[in-house]
């Protein structure tokens, strides 16, 4: 199991989290309650209650449990009793491995949900819901599923006028994660990041493990095997703490294969051994499998009786994990989603060639009437006109399809033209930036190295020279140390820019789709203001939206123009902070101005602060890469470039900038309102 799952079923009982002793005695007390309660809808609160606290270490037991409160339920008519048993026994088939069975009875849950408005259960079904398909890898359709989710959680937030810190961590959490299974690790640290401030505070403190967890896995995918190391150890106490053996059971082998790296075998088969224990007495049939493959690697060679009993367990593991009956139910389910899809394309279709005939027969009866009525009149000049006035229609039509097409094909062969020069470039940029990230490795890892050692010197044989010796000597370590702080912090800078240059020349593989363009503004924009409020907890800026409500779903890669969005509010919330540095006046009120609007065939978003604004010398370069406004170590100068960059070139759309030094600025972003048609 990992960190998703977990988070899912967290949501389905938010309020608490009970530790392994605590649900001994609930389990007790509700079983001997239900022994005397009567059939009503507080049985099936309780049944839901007691699955609950099953479904860590008996799914089998919460799905029983569950189904018997889905049967009552029925029986009494209590719609949100059905949809919350569905809902447990959707989790505890897909925590056993029958994917498709849990996918039907959560996608059964959410449909009862949404038709009796529950905004809560909803949003909590919609996270449960991708949990399986995350384990199926299909990552694009469980994030789909989490940002509906946190969308329905700030409006349910909004209506209720109250703020649950815990499940947005949950759902940060989980969008981080599968982003970290995506490879995107800047995406998924920066939600990581946004979760766990939330997860610290005592009612979020039942996710802590997770999000330790998962941001050691981000740290070991960076190579930092120290820092990776720690988050494991961290994470394993709380997970004890909150009776979570899946995680601690995938801290253990983390840190196993971690120490397999090191080459410290020993310790490895330690944390493995331990890793399987927990697994196989929790029932985590996964976790068994990865510990056992683990352990068929570290004793083949060394205890070839041992690999051989890891083996078969990892077998065992295997075949209840993916049977060939479930893989034909997940493709079965699969099918009857696609025939679905093409019934509804095919009634579409044939209701579009019955209006087409329907029409056409009108017509034709007309020009029938019409050519009789003529024909009484001067039939020879009436059929010679007609003709003359066809052939002349045809021909402006011929001739307007050739003029259409020729500038298509003119427009093509530039787009052709300018797409193989910037893959050229790209290529280079990369293979420079790849080439020039190998020697600065080895300047940051040796100026940290130095900086130690010159530590240890100054705090062991610095100390027993003689007193006239120890000054001087005192004096060139401080003069050192401070050199290699200079070297590493440029370093650094350094760095930064070329993970900008490797962003720069990274071929985008999103694809363009039909998007709710306020929906994904606004959602950035909620985005960056909290990564601001969590890096300075001092700021606070008045924003004010005005989105067009006329703006229908415009095609557009929604990852690359959120990319684009983060970096402009970014830039807007730098100027406003600034500008409060330099004012110092308590009268100064931040504000940022967000506005959607359809203008001539394009739609436009326009971003305005009143922060220090631009010199009127600098604009023409803000989109120049490598150029910023910012202090030497603030920025790369790479965000406005390859905002340009998927603007202009990978959405046919325009950005140009409005600025007053001392004023504010205005960035104004034009994309086409419709897809360009293609012949």
């Amino acid at each position: 199991m990992n960190y998703i799952q977990r988070i899912g079923i967290s949501l389905i009982l938010v309020t608490s989290v009970v530790t392994g002793y605590a649900q001994s005695d609930e389990v007790d007390s509700l079983n001997r309650k239900l022994a005397t309660q009567p059939q009503d809808t507080l049985r099936v609160q309780m049944l839901y209650r007691l699955a609950n606290l099953y479904k860590y270490e008996k799914p089998d037991t919460a799905y029983r449990l569950g189904q018997q409160g889905y049967q009552l339920a029925l029986r009494l008519g209590d719609r949100r009793g059905e949809a919350k048993a569905l809902n447990i026994m959707g989790g505890a088939l897909s925590d056993l491995g029958d994917y498709p069975k849990g996918i039907r009875l959560l996608q059964q849950s959410l449909s009862i949900t949404r038709s009796i408005n529950d905004l809560e259960g909803t949003f909590k079904g919609l996270n449960n819901l991708a949990i399986p398909y995350v384990e199926q890898k299909d990552y694009q359709r469980a994030l789909q599923y989490f940002r509906e989710a946190m969308e329905l959680f700030e409006q349910s937030s909004r209506q209720n006028n109250r703020f649950d810190g815990l499940t947005p961590s949950i759902l940060y959490g989980n969008i981080g994660e599968t982003y970290l299974y995506l490879n995107e690790l800047d995406s998924a640290e920066h939600y990581l990041q946004q979760a766990l401030p939330l997860a610290r505070q005592p009612v979020g403190r039942a996710n802590l493990d997770n999000l330790l967890h998962v941001m050691g896995q981000i740290q070991a995918k960076r190579g930092r095997n120290a820092i990776a190391l720690d988050y494991f150890r961290q994470a394993i106490p709380i997970s004890r703490e909150n009776s979570n053996a899946f995680v601690e059971a995938d801290a253990r082998l983390n840190m196993a294969r971690l120490f397999q790296q090191q080459g410290a075998v020993d310790s490895s088969l330690m944390y493995a051994r331990s890793s399987l224990d927990l697994g196989q007495r929790s029932k985590y049939l996964r976790g068994v499998l990865r510990a056992s493959e683990l352990l068929v690697e570290l004793t083949r060679g060394r205890n070839d009786a041992q690999a051989l009993r890891y083996f078969q367990v990892a077998v065992a593991a295997k075949d209840n994990l993916f049977n060939q009956e479930k893989v034909k139910q997940m493709l079965t389910l699969d099918f009857e989603e696609q025939q679905r899809q093409q019934d509804i394309e095919a009634a579409k279709a044939e209701y579009q060639n019955r209006i087409r005939i329907y029409g056409l027969l009108t017509l034709v009866i007309g020009a029938l009437l019409a050519a009789l009525l003529l024909w009484r009149v001067n039939r020879r000049q009436q059929r010679t006109n007609a003709l003359l006035s066809r052939q002349k229609k045809d021909i402006e039509q011929e001739r307007s399809k050739a003029e259409q097409a020729l500038a298509q094909l003119q427009a093509a062969q530039q787009q052709l033209i300018q797409k193989e020069k910037m893959a050229s470039l790209g290529e280079l940029t990369a293979g420079i930036a790849h080439e020039i990230q190998n020697p600065l490795n080895f300047v940051n890892n040796f100026s940290e190295v130095s900086s130690e050692l010159i530590t240890e010197l100054a705090e062991g044989p610095i100390r027993q020279l003689p007193d006239a010796e120890k000054t001087y000597a005192d004096e060139l370590v401080n003069d050192l140390t401070q050199s290699l702080q200079k070297i590493h912090q440029h370093g650094q800078r350094a760095s930064a820019i070329v993970k900008g240059m490797l962003a720069h020349s990274r071929q985008r593989s999103g694809e363009k789709r039909p998007t709710d363009l306020n929906a994904l503004v606004h959602e950035y924009l909620n985005l960056a203001y909290r990564g601001q409020q969590v890096n300075d907890k001092q700021f606070q800026a008045e924003l004010v939206t005005r989105y067009d409500p006329g703006i229908g779903p415009v095609e557009l890669i929604p990852q690359d123009i959120g990319r684009v969005l983060l970096n402009i509010y970014n830039n807007a919330f730098y100027a406003i902070r600034q500008q409060q540095h330099t004012d110092g006046d308590t009268t100064y009120q931040p504000q940022l101005i967000v506005r959607t609007q359809a203008v001539d065939g394009h739609v436009e978003i326009r971003v305005k602060d009143n922060g220090t604004g631009i010199p009127d010398a600098l604009q023409p370069k803000i989109f120049q890469p490598f150029f910023t406004t910012k202090p030497t170590g603030e920025g790369t100068g790479l965000g406005l470039s390859l905002s340009y960059e998927i603007v202009t070139k990978a959405h046919q759309g325009q950005l140009h900038v409005e600025s007053k030094e001392g004023e504010g600025t205005e960035i104004i972003i034009a994309l086409p309102a419709h897809p360009p048609i293609v012949s």
